[in-house]
Parts: C-alpha cells; sequence; structure tokens
C-alpha cells in the first residue's frame, strides 16, 4: 500500500491545531489544515483506506462545516463503506450538496437510493419467510410496505441516473447503474439499451488506458494506475455483457444473447462459466453439436467438484443435447432412404 507523505508544514499546523486550547487558530491556519485534511481524504479513499478517509473529512468538517468538497468524499466513502447505516448517511450528505453544481453529489445519490432499494427488498423477504420478527402487528403487511418502500427508492434512483447522463451522457457509473437499477424496475428493455451505451464506452476508454500503459514516457506508479483501470474497465465490459446476456434470453431474444457471451469470451476465453452460459444459449436456438462444444470447454477449465451443482447441470445438459443430436441424425438418416 502506498504510503502518505504530509509536508512538515502540515505537521506543525495538526501539532497546533491539537495542541492550541487557549488561543485560536487562524482564517489561514484554518484553511491551510482543511485544505491538507480534504487532500488527504481523498487519498486515502482512492487507496482504498474508507475509515481513514472518514477520520480526515470528519476533521476538516469540523474546521470547516460547510466545505462542499470534504462532504462529497466523506459521501463516497460512506458509500463505499456500504454498511446501510453508512448508505443514510451519505444519502443525507448527498441530498445537502445537491445544489452546489457538481453532478457527482446526484450520481452519489442514485447509488444510495439503489442500495437503499436492495436493503428493503431483502428486509421483506426476510420478515415473509420468518427469517426476520418483525415488530409489527401485522407482518405481512410489513413486508408489503417495505416493498413499496424498495420501488419509490429504486424510482428516485433511476430518475438520479437519468438527470446525470443528460449532463454526462458518456458517464461509465451513470451508465452502470442505470443498466442496473432498470432490470430491478422489471425494465428489460431498457437495461438492455443501457448496457450497449456502457459497452460503446468503455471500448474506447479502455483502449486509452492500454496505450498509456504502453507509453514509453510511463512511470513506473503512473503504468501500476493505468493497469488497474484497464483491468476494472475490463470486468467491467464482461460483467455488461453477461448482464445483457441474461436479459435478452428472458426477453426470448438468443441471437442477441450469444452475440453478448462471444464478445464476453473474447475478453476472457478462460473463464469457464461463460462457456456453460453460452452453451445454454446454443440449445436454445437448436444448436446441440455447438453446446457440446462449448460444455467440454467448461468441464476441461472448470476447477469445480465433479458434485457440484453447476457440474452436475453441465453434464445433464451434455446428455440432453447428445440426444438432440442423435435425434436429428436419425432423422436425416431415414429422409434419405
Amino acid at each position: 500500500m502506498p504510503r502518505i507523505r504530509f509536508p512538515l508544514r502540515f505537521a506543525a499546523l495538526a501539532l497546533l491545531f491539537a495542541c492550541s486550547s487557549e488561543k485560536e487558530l487562524t482564517a489561514e491556519q484554518k484553511k491551510t489544515l482543511v485544505e491538507r485534511y480534504t487532500e488527504t481524504a481523498q487519498e486515502y479513499l482512492r487507496m482504498g483506506e474508507l475509515d481513514r478517509a472518514e477520520g480526515q473529512t470528519l476533521k476538516a468538517l469540523a474546521l470547516d462545516p460547510k466545505n462542499t468538497k470534504c462532504k462529497m468524499i466523506r459521501g463516497w466513502t460512506l458509500q463505499k463503506r456500504g454498511k446501510t447505516e453508512d448508505i443514510l448517511v451519505a444519502e443525507r450528505i448527498f441530498r445537502e450538496i445537491l445544489d452546489a453544481g457538481d453532478y457527482r453529489a446526484t450520481l452519489g445519490l442514485a447509488e444510495c437510493l439503489e442500495r437503499k432499494g436492495v436493503a428493503f427488498e431483502e428486509a421483506s423477504e426476510k420478515i415473509a419467510s420468518g427469517k426476520r420478527i418483525s415488530e409489527a402487528p401485522d407482518p405481512a403487511a410489513r413486508a408489503g410496505q417495505l416493498l413499496a418502500e424498495r420501488d419509490r427508492a429504486w424510482n428516485e434512483s433511476i430518475q438520479r441516473y437519468e438527470k446525470t447522463l443528460t449532463e454526462h451522457s458518456d458517464d461509465v457509473d451513470a451508465l452502470n447503474g442505470a443498466m442496473r437499477v432498470s432490470a430491478l424496475l422489471g425494465r428489460l428493455e431498457d437495461s438492455v439499451s443501457y448496457a450497449g451505451k456502457l459497452i460503446a464506452v468503455i471500448g474506447p476508454t479502455r483502449e486509452f488506458w492500454q496505450k498509456k500503459v504502453l507509453s514509453p514516457e510511463v512511470t513506473v506508479d503512473n503504468e501500476k494506475l493505468y493497469r488497474e483501470r484497464v483491468d476494472h474497465l475490463l470486468g467491467l465490459e464482461l460483467a455488461t455483457r453477461i448482464h445483457a446476456s441474461t436479459v435478452l434470453h428472458k426477453l426470448g431474444r438468443d441471437e442477441a444473447a450469444k452475440t453478448h457471451l462471444d464478445g464476453a469470451i473474447a475478453l476472457d476465453p478462460e473463464r469457464p462459466e461463460l462457456y456453460s452460459r453460452r452453451a445454454e444459449i446454443e440449445k436454445s436456438l437448436g444448436h446441440p453439436d455447438q453446446a457440446i462444444a462449448d460444455l467440454d470447454q467448461f468441464l476441461r477449465r472448470s476447477t469445480l467438484t465433479y458434485d457440484h451443482p453447476d457440474v452436475k447441470r453441465a453434464w445433464r445438459l451434455r446428455k440432453e443435447c447428445e440426444d438432440a443430436v442423435r435425434t436429428a441424425e436419425a432423422g436425416r438418416t431415414s429422409g434419405t432412404r
């Protein structure tokens, strides 16, 4: 983990702030401390040191409670930490700074509402199944209320994502969020549309960072950062293509679903489950021989045990495809007589 180096000036000011009980800091000293706390919080957030990042924002906000930039960093820090209580605080923070003119507040609020809706759905399912005891006199009614809260959260979430996209149509996080929430709301065609737009943005962006990695002037630190971005975008495109193929299969558009799986396999040909997914699509399209080839690829690459449900399902599907191939061959043979 990279080490953050703090200038001596910051260390001296921090010591002054900690020890000053008799004398107030000057406005200039406060400004310098707030800037340094904010800068350090941003770096901690980038590194994934979320507790430290929030600690720095709290120090800055103690000196400047209205600092919008620091509130933004704290909101995203809480959002990434992801506990339900963190999401609720992050939602409040993003709502406070919506009018500050930074679209990232709208995007942050959209993500909070998305995750809040998921939490409502999970709570409803637990009450309905009896896994969670509800203090409400009518648990079934309470489960229904939670689902209504879920829908309200997701409907506002998609509105916030779409608002972000009206201003920044190529924002990867907004497209990704809109794709997810559309699917959660049952708007499957919209979800597929957002997936297509997201893939169209990811491709050139990934190529851009790949070129930066190969640049002869790239430093060691920058190369590491650029490779992380390339890997992130690669993983995101894979996930998007898998999502799109799943949704398209539900819509009965198996040719399009297969195209996305073809693209996913081109990106990561060693990933076993991609072949099993494509085999199911091939079988649906009436290509049992191609499905068998994909199932063999899955079984060859999979590290799962023989009794794993996915492996059992693959062997079962392979048997069905073999039967289909034999039936087709028998039909052709009898037709030539």
